[in-house]
């Protein structure tokens, strides 16, 4: 059974959960962020959590923020995050430990993006 995903709040120009978007289509700064949606999307489709579960999550991590304007990718996706560590902790869906571990390196490589210069990296 996969459990249906509730986009309206994340499609509705305007709303808090909106999506970055532009012309429609999905806004994304950096592939992390993709990866990100990709993974939350295809963790409630096969049945990991509510839909409804998560978005509770994103209001809160939204309000306590005081950001109101997510359009900017880069912020959206940072709580986007935030909201998905909390619920997989809630879930236990990983040592939490572990998680945190992770997360921290993912922040530091976050941190060290500067966003001034053009998308050209060379690793």
């Amino acid at each position: 059974m996969s459990a249906t995903l509730d986009f309206t709040e994340f499609d509705t120009e305007g709303a808090t959960l909106a999506l970055p978007r532009s012309n429609g289509e999905l806004v994304f700064d950096a592939p992390w962020q993709g990866r990100l949606f990709g993974l939350v999307v295809h963790l409630c489709k096969t049945g990991a959590f509510e839909w409804d579960e998560f978005k509770t999550h994103l209001i809160a991590v939204i309000d306590e923020s005081g950001l109101v304007d997510v359009c900017d990718p880069g912020v959206y996706y940072r709580q986007f995050g935030e909201a998905f560590c909390r619920l997989a902790g809630q879930k236990r869906f990983f040592e939490p430990d572990a998680l945190e571990q992770r997360t921290r390196v993912e922040l530091e490589h976050l941190s060290h993006d500067d966003h001034d210069h053009d998308h050209d990296h060379h690793h």
